[in-house]
């Protein structure tokens, strides 16, 4: 146990320190580390990069569709100028009296399928049209960033929680990991919300008359269906487990796969496309699955570093000791949430920090005691709160909502 705990140790101090001292990208940090901790456990290095090879490999084909699709969605929202659109229409149905809840729901909503940095950077052009007595350009500004923040790690299939679903083998039951992450989002968005109201009103500003920010209008259910449809089919997926009399539909199962309902949202979204956007809308398509690509790498690496781990027998060695504990369970996913927490605080990227925590976490969740749906839905939930923290100089998204709201403050003076 103790040469495990050391090899553990080393390996994720040197990720953490190449990763934020000599900017080495995380893909090789990754790698640097699984070997390094092989070579700690005295293992050769041909069955070092046996196992790599096994756990890169097998990692992509669980989450290889996933990603890529859900890149090309969130992109398609947000070049068609959907987002924006259901920005103004969620603002319209609360009214002006309630613009910074608004914000908030806006933000839970669309940072499921975007990024929260695409996100921020195309909504925060509404706020200073927005900006009133009853909801300053500070307090809208809040609402938006910590909503956003709180669905692109907590709820599928934004990147980080999707791609921990899949290291912790929960893929099969991503509807409920969607639930489980919705459940969890919003309390955390209502407490974001809380103190937005309150402290937004220490920063002062003022809003002149400013005209509101020209979107282009889509119809409401257009911009609803390739959000709602892949959620519906992924939950109508589990209903034949719940209700054995549905398990003769056998369509479920097939339009339920994550890859086909995503698949379909994404066919939905193309009807947003507009006649000035038809020669232009596969260059989204080119750069979202870029984008997409260093995601699959950073995971694939992180799934290689999970197998390293899983070949030392350290599951054995937790079951053992979590044995002895009377709150495994608990203690395990506080371990999960403190190692994600350590990862963002350290390297920066919330998605790095799940993808990570959930590789190193993966081959010892059934020692844990982990092997139900609900738990492992716990457990990805634990691992997304751990990498909400702690978001600073290091974090992009930082810089995104700092300079931003600099320039829309300075709009709004």
């Amino acid at each position: 146990m103790i040469q495990v705990s050391i090899a553990l140790l080393i390996s994720i101090a040197v990720l953490i320190a190449v990763s934020r001292y000599f900017k080495l990208h995380a893909f090789f940090a990754l790698l640097l580390a699984a070997v390094l901790f092989g070579l700690i456990m005295g293992k050769p290095f041909r069955e070092i990069f046996t196992s790599m090879q096994s756990g890169f490999g097998l990692l992509l084909q669980q989450i290889g569709f996933l990603v890529a699709i859900g890149s090309c969605l969130g992109t398609m929202m947000e070049k068609t100028g959907a987002m924006a659109t259901l920005g103004n229409k969620i603002i319209t149905a609360f009214g002006t009296s309630r613009t910074t809840l608004a914000m908030s729901v806006i933000g839970l909503l669309v940072g499921i399928p975007v990024f929260c940095d695409s996100g921020f950077i195309i909504l925060s052009r509404l706020i200073p049209a927005l900006a009133s007595s009853a909801a300053t350009p500070a307090q809208l500004s809040l609402a938006l960033s910590t909503s956003l923040y709180t669905s692109h790690t907590l709820i599928p299939p934004t990147p980080g929680p999707l791609a921990a679903a899949a290291n912790l083998g929960a893929t099969s039951h991503l509807g409920l990991v969607m639930l489980v992450g919705l459940i969890g989002a919003i309390p955390v968005a209502g407490v974001a919300y809380f103190l937005s109201c309150k402290l937004g009103l220490r920063i002062a500003t003022t809003t002149p008359g400013i005209e509101p920010t020209e979107v282009r209008a889509h119809s409401t259910i257009l911009i609803f269906l390739p959000l709602v449809i892949p959620i519906v089919l992924i939950a109508l997926a589990s209903l034949p487990t719940l209700n054995p009399a549905l398990q003769s539909w056998s369509i479920l199962p097939v339009i339920g796969n994550p890859t086909v309902a995503l698949l379909i949202g994404l066919s939905f979204s193309f009807l947003l496309i507009r006649d000035k956007q038809k020669q232009i809308w596969p260059g989204w398509i080119s750069q979202a699955l870029k984008d997409a690509g260093i995601i699959l790498l950073i995971t694939g690496a992180g799934g290689a570093f999970g197998a390293v781990i899983k070949s030392s027998g350290i599951d054995v060695l937790l079951k053992d000791m979590l044995a002895t504990s009377q709150a495994g369970g608990i203690l395990f996913l506080f371990i999960a949430f403190a190692l994600a927490a350590i990862l963002k605080t350290a390297q920066g990227s919330s998605t790095s920090a799940s993808i990570i925590t959930s590789s190193l976490l993966a081959p010892l969740t059934l020692a844990a005691g982990f092997s139900n749906p609900i738990d492992l839905a716990t457990l990805v939930l634990a691992i997304g709160g751990g990498a909400m923290t702690v978001s600073h100089a290091n974090d992009s998204y930082f810089w995104v909502v700092s300079q931003v709201w600099r320039y829309q403050r300075t709009r709004c003076l």
